[in-house]
C-alpha cells in the first residue's frame, strides 16, 4: 500500500514530461503545401473584365497604384476590391484534372455562372461540389477545385467596382450651389450665402473639405424616379458645373449623376446642410 504514492508521483511526473516534449516539439507539416491556381502575378495584371448574368459586363484598367473602370462607365474603380478580388490568382487549389468536354454539365460550365479575364487568362466559375460545396473553375481545358470565397465579387454588378469616393483624388471644388445656400472660394476664402456672421472661416472650409472628401455608402445605377432638388458643384479643372439631383429615401440619400447614370448613396443629410447648420435635436 505504501507503493501507490510513489505510482502515483511516477505517473504525474511522466504525463508533465510528455506534455513538455509536446509543447516543446515543433508542428509538422501535415502535407505538401497546395498549388496555386495560376502562377500569375498580381502586380503584373493590367486589365481585368468581368461577365456575370446579373448585368452587363464590365472593364477595370490599372492605372499606376490605382484602377479605373472604363466600361460602361468611366469612373474611378474601387481599388480595395480589386486587390481582393487578385487574391483568387493565387488561391490554393484543392484539386485539378483535365477538363471531360462532354461533362460541362455535371461541374456547372454549360452555363457558367460568370467569367473573369485577368489580362489573357480566362477563369470560369461553375459550380460547387455536391459533398463538400468547393467551387469548380475552368481555365483552358483544364478543371480546378477551390474554396468558395469569391463567388460575391464575381458575380457583383459594375456599380459595386466603382470607387466610393464621391469625387477622385486630387478633384478641387471651387463653388458649391444647393437650393438653400451657396459656399464658393474667392481667391482663397471661403464666402456663404446668404451670409452668417456667427460662422467662422474654418467652419466653411470644413465643410468645403467634407463635400471634397466624402466617401458613399454605395454606389448604385440611377434611378429613374426625378430629384427632389439639385445641386451644383464647380471644379477647378472643369468649365460646366456637376449637376447632382437630390433623392431623399427612408435609409439614405442619393446624389444623382445623370451624365454617368449613377447614384451615389449617403447615410444622412448631414452634407447637404448650411455650414455650422446642426441635425435637428442637437443642441435645442
Amino acid at each position: 500500500m505504501r507503493k501507490q504514492p510513489l505510482v502515483n508521483l511516477f505517473l504525474l511526473l511522466l504525463v508533465l514530461l510528455l506534455g513538455l516534449w509536446v509543447w516543446l516539439t515543433p508542428e509538422q507539416p501535415t502535407g505538401a503545401p497546395s498549388e496555386p491556381l495560376t502562377r500569375l502575378d498580381p502586380a503584373a495584371i493590367q486589365r481585368i473584365e468581368i461577365r456575370n448574368n446579373n448585368g452587363p459586363r464590365f472593364v477595370l484598367q490599372r492605372e499606376g497604384r490605382e484602377w479605373r473602370m472604363t466600361e460602361p462607365y468611366r469612373v474611378p474603380a474601387n481599388t480595395p476590391r480589386i486587390d481582393i478580388l487578385l487574391d483568387l490568382l493565387s488561391t490554393p487549389q484543392v484539386e485539378s484534372f483535365p477538363l471531360p468536354a462532354e461533362r460541362l454539365t455535371e461541374f456547372g460550365l454549360d452555363r457558367p455562372l460568370a467569367e473573369l479575364t485577368f489580362n489573357q487568362t480566362r477563369i470560369t466559375f461553375g459550380g460547387t461540389h455536391p459533398y463538400n460545396y468547393r467551387r469548380y473553375l475552368r481555365i483552358d481545358d483544364r478543371l480546378y477545385l477551390t474554396n468558395d470565397i469569391f463567388p460575391h465579387h464575381a458575380l457583383a454588378r459594375a456599380e459595386e467596382f466603382i470607387s466610393h469616393a464621391l469625387f477622385a483624388e486630387g478633384t478641387e471644388i471651387r463653388e458649391i450651389s444647393t437650393p438653400d445656400w451657396r459656399l464658393y472660394n474667392d481667391q482663397g476664402d471661403w464666402h456663404l450665402e446668404p451670409a452668417n456672421p456667427a460662422l467662422e472661416h474654418d467652419q466653411l472650409r470644413d465643410k468645403a473639405t467634407a463635400w471634397q472628401h466624402t466617401w458613399v455608402a454605395r454606389v448604385i445605377k440611377a434611378p429613374t424616379t426625378p430629384g427632389d432638388a439639385t445641386v451644383s458643384v464647380r471644379l477647378a479643372d472643369q468649365a460646366e458645373p456637376l449637376l447632382l439631383e437630390v433623392i431623399r429615401q427612408k435609409s439614405q440619400t442619393l446624389l444623382v449623376n445623370r451624365a454617368l447614370g449613377l447614384a451615389y448613396g449617403l447615410n444622412s443629410d448631414a452634407l447637404l446642410r448650411s455650414p455650422g447648420l446642426r441635425p435637428p435635436g442637437i443642441g435645442e
